[in-house]
């Protein structure tokens, strides 16, 4: 009986042993590339995605979490993804915008109004048309994400537009920044993100822009103790898969894959919570924060204005019918806000 008892027991273990080792070379891996600092908002991310994907285990998709730059620059993510040797990124706009321009019209100055209309704008008319140009890259584009906005950091304060005339400042390489910028007649200098430290202390640059959580957390605020809270333009990241990976998965980890990651809201509110702390800090760190009253920023919103066309016919493409469809969604926005009042 006891003979007969252990003979059962083997088999069963047997079956379990063969069973696993099936599993093991029927599994997939899905490898995400970025590039997050530990225990800030994003890095919190992709820990709640690398929790989803333990709790999944019996779906077969295994995950490979390189989020700490091991994949490269995000340029070289973006080329990665394509060749579908990294099948899972976040990019920051001005990378996607070298593969797709017309995300450079999203960053035109000071474009919406408030936060909840760029928001609505970007999750309900953007996203359709920029998931249809991916698409044609081979890239599945499933969500937006948030770096906040970009402010102007400085030896000063910059309330006008007037301030930064021959004024020499770090400026993001996107078409809409460079444009405007050298419109405003700024001493405009183009650099990496690496370099505006070292820059500021050399005096190569005297201040420049940036989103409120890089000009903290890189220490810019050491150098340069005025932050202006312009918020000129928004900074949002994209969510992308290789699409050859994805339609290779089942339904159920297709569904896992495209929930694993926080949804645009939770994402979003993870990161501006984080920042309003962030900002609220500052002033303890001898920063001098400025906010626009309404004047001062209708004037900054005019002047930009002024710079679209130029900015528009330097990012090419369809860059003015993605403008109008901005537009669009800012006016069913303004329908919205006024049937809810």
């Amino acid at each position: 009986m006891r003979t007969e008892f252990f003979k059962i027991a083997l088999i069963g273990l047997l079956t379990v042993f063969a069973a696993g080792s099936v599993d093991a070379e029927d599994r997939k891996v899905m490898t995400i590339g970025a590039y997050s600092v530990p225990n800030t908002p994003w890095d919190l991310n992709w820990q709640d995605v690398s929790a989803a994907f333990e709790a999944n285990k019996d779906l077969g998709l295994d995950l490979e979490l390189l989020v700490r730059g091991e994949t490269g620059s995000s340029e070289e993510r973006l080329n990665s993804l394509r060749r579908n040797r990294l099948q899972f990124v976040s990019s920051p706009l001005g990378s996607g915008a070298a593969m797709i321009p017309e995300l450079g019209v999203l960053q035109l100055p000071f474009l919406f109004e408030s936060t909840p209309e760029a928001d609505f704008v970007l999750d309900e008319y953007a996203l359709p048309r920029f998931q249809e140009m991916f698409d044609e890259k081979g890239i599945m584009f499933l969500r937006w994400t948030e770096a906040g906005s970009n402010h102007l950091f400085g030896d000063r304060p910059f309330l006008t537009p007037d301030t930064v005339k021959s004024f020499p400042m770090r400026v993001q390489t996107t078409k809409a920044s460079s444009v405007y910028f050298e419109g405003l007649e700024a001493d405009a200098v183009y650099m990496s993100s690496n370099d505006i430290v070292q820059s500021l202390q050399t005096g190569l640059i005297s201040g420049g822009e940036a989103v409120t959580i890089f000009y903290w957390m890189t220490g810019i605020f050491t150098e340069a103790k005025h932050f202006t809270m312009t918020g000129h333009a928004i900074e949002p990241s994209s969510i992308l898969l290789n699409k050859k990976f994805w339609e290779s998965l089942s339904p159920e980890q297709q569904t896992l894959v495209s929930t694993a990651y926080p949804g645009p809201k939770a994402a979003r509110n993870r990161v501006r919570e984080w920042m309003t702390k962030v900002e609220a800090d500052l002033p303890d760190l001898g920063v001098t924060l400025h906010r626009l009253n309404d004047e001062q920023r209708a004037a900054w919103t005019a002047q930009a204005q002024s710079s679209y066309d130029a900015i528009l016919e330097s990012i090419g493409g369809d860059a003015e019918d993605i403008y109008k469809l901005v537009l669009e969604g800012q006016a069913a926005y303004a329908r919205m806000k006024d049937k809810d009042s």
